[in-house]
């Protein structure tokens, strides 16, 4: 059934779900089934009450009203679901990529701290909580109820530490935990209310650190805190860090690709991305003010940089991640800053706003080839506009953007016809 039959017949809810999914296409995976479901309902609420004002118009047709109802609830659609929702088109082909997990050489070996030497090591920057490590997100009375345990005696989970080549220590697993040790030394909250113990035994009930009595101080500072301390070989990377956190954690979101090597290739040149990723031009070409809570934005610029720098091998997230680590620690980045600056400028001078969304979000492939084609010239032709135009509406180039988009033969052949068809 079409729109027009769903809507003459009241399927409300069918419609809503056509155009909903006719809307989100490859989108429709980044949301979860409830928030679906809970837009289907707003849509279906939308179209029966401008079904039914437009119906109770004087000299209403019914042809008309059922074609205005479904013009105003796709109007109302980008209202529905933002643009900021879903920035990136998803591609099959782009977000399946398998990658295999390598076979790690690691030491582990456990340590026997003191929460006295454990806070000293905190408040020197020695333990460090990465980026893509949540907040705080305890409240007072889980906070209480650990370090009840430490004064109480009773047992407290290990907490796992990534060393690396530096000394410092990364927390792996454990980031609440010690954020609760060091507030309770400072009787205060990681959220900066005071601390002081509740919903716990009468004899710490609304006490903090500085109130308790001398021999529970100490046992406090003597209490022990197994550290599980994990320390990569081989391969040459940090990518087990990332595996032994997203094992640790398998009931959270996963990490993104970008989020992990935001922390696993941290440095110099991850800092360059960050900062070029506030770019005014770039901002206008990606599509939203915001960055990006999922680091897509930033990843889009690593994938363009390691384009113009490598060539290309399959998967496109390797070659990403590989890239970003072999240039991890690179202090003079001014080479790579100009390269984008220079290019997203003049994308945006020519081609405008949003110019990679050609369907519903940006479309990374459309994006490295015209990025890597623009990188390639200085002098643009009079007609760009009107060339780019002419490339998103080849089938030829479609093809090599909406399928098999990260097959080396493709990404070679989607850049070739991006230089052929802009620049010559």
């Amino acid at each position: 059934m079409n729109e027009t039959e769903l809507l003459h017949q009241g399927k409300y809810r069918e419609l809503s779900e056509l155009l909903l999914d006719n809307y989100l296409g490859n989108n429709k995976r980044l949301f979860e089934r409830d928030d679906l479901n809970r837009r289907v309902r707003i849509l279906e609420a939308h179209i029966r009450d401008t079904f039914s004002d437009l119906r109770a118009t004087p000299g209403a047709n019914m042809q008309e009203s059922e074609r205005e109802t479904i013009s105003r609830a796709q109007g109302f659609l980008p209202t529905l679901v933002p643009d900021e929702e879903m920035p990136v088109e998803a591609i099959p082909s782009e977000t399946e990529e398998d990658v295999p997990v390598p076979i790690y050489k690691i030491r582990v070996y456990p340590s026997d701290p003191t929460l006295e030497v454990l806070n000293e090591r905190w408040k020197r920057h020695e333990i460090i909580v990465e980026e893509f490590q949540r907040g705080w997100v305890w409240n007072a009375s889980q906070a209480s109820k650990l370090i009840e345990s430490f004064l109480a005696g009773l047992p407290v989970p290990p907490v796992f530490f990534y060393r690396e080549e530096s000394g410092k220590e990364i927390i792996i697993d454990g980031q609440q935990r010690l954020k609760t040790i060091a507030g309770f030394f400072e009787c205060r909250l990681p959220d900066g209310s005071p601390f002081h113990l509740r919903g716990v035994s009468k004899q710490w009930d609304g006490r903090d650190y500085n109130t308790l009595n001398e021999s529970d101080k100490n046992r406090f500072r003597q209490a022990i805190l197994r550290v599980i301390i994990v320390e990569q070989v081989e391969p040459g990377d940090t990518t087990s860090m990332y595996e032994v956190f997203s094992r640790l954690n398998t009931g959270g979101t996963a990490l993104s690709p970008q989020e992990v090597r935001n922390a696993s290739c941290h440095g110099p040149f991850n800092d360059m991305l960050k900062d070029l990723n506030k770019d005014d031009a770039w901002r206008n070409v990606f599509g939203t003010k915001m960055s990006d809570s999922r680091m897509r934005d930033i990843e889009l610029i690593a994938r363009f940089l390691a384009l113009t720098d490598s060539k290309y091998y399959k998967p496109m997230k390797k070659f990403i991640t590989d890239f970003m680590f072999r240039n991890r620690q690179l202090a003079d980045n001014e080479k790579y800053k100009k390269l984008f600056i220079r290019t997203v400028g003049a994308v945006y001078e020519k081609l405008g706003t949003k110019p990679f969304h050609i369907y519903r979000g940006l479309n990374a492939a459309v994006f490295d080839s015209v990025m890597v084609a623009f990188a390639g010239n200085t002098d643009y032709p009079a007609d760009i506009r009107a060339r780019f135009n002419r490339l998103i509406s080849m089938d030829e180039y479609l093809k090599t953007v909406s399928a098999h988009t990260t097959d080396e033969d493709t990404v070679r052949e989607r850049i070739r016809i991006a230089k052929e068809v802009l620049f010559k």
